[in-house]
């Protein structure tokens, strides 16, 4: 059985592949009202469809002159990114083993995948996160107790950090 639309001016039922569906004046169903249409939606047509039109120019204006064989126009100009990706090209070619520079960078993205993979499956446990809250909220008040409330143990930590930072700071 086909879904019917009802107008909501006349009342009158009909087969939806009689009438005009796409009106947003009609309603579908059990008479729910209509949805807006979207550039009467609030914050759409103010702030998302000329950001998406100037993009969607840009692109296709860059389109346009690759397939014309020019080089396209960059989207955006940024001085600090560009010179990011010339440092970091220049220490590319500086490395002399690309392979295992290569293998460790995608050892290290699947280990921190699987990490958070680990991690999340622990979180979806029913009592293991309130017990790691309530870990995490006693060994920082141990920490506290003893590196930060009285001055001395306050001295001495501090101290330590700085010799930590000193030493890698030093190579």
């Amino acid at each position: 059985m086909a879904p019917t639309v009802a107008t909501p001016a006349t009342g009158a039922v009909a087969s939806p592949a009689v009438s005009d569906v796409g009106k947003a004046a009609r309603s579908v169903g059990l008479g729910l009202p209509a949805m807006p249409s979207w550039p009467s939606l609030p914050g759409l047509a103010s702030h998302g469809q000329p950001r998406v039109a100037s993009f969607c120019k840009r692109l296709a204006r860059n389109v346009g002159a690759m397939a014309a064989g020019e080089p396209a126009a960059p989207l955006a100009d940024n001085a600090e990114l560009t010179e990011f990706i010339s440092a970091l090209k220049q220490e590319w070619d500086r490395v002399e083993d690309k392979y295992a520079v290569t293998t460790l960078a995608v050892a290290a993205t699947l280990g921190m995948w699987s990490a958070g993979g680990v991690v999340s499956a622990i979180d979806r446990l029913p009592v293991v996160p309130g017990l790691m809250e309530v870990v995490g909220i006693g060994y920082s008040g141990y920490f506290a107790y003893k590196n930060l409330i009285f001055k001395p143990d306050r001295k001495a930590f501090f101290a330590k950090v700085r010799n930590i930072y000193e030493d890698i700071i030093s190579g």
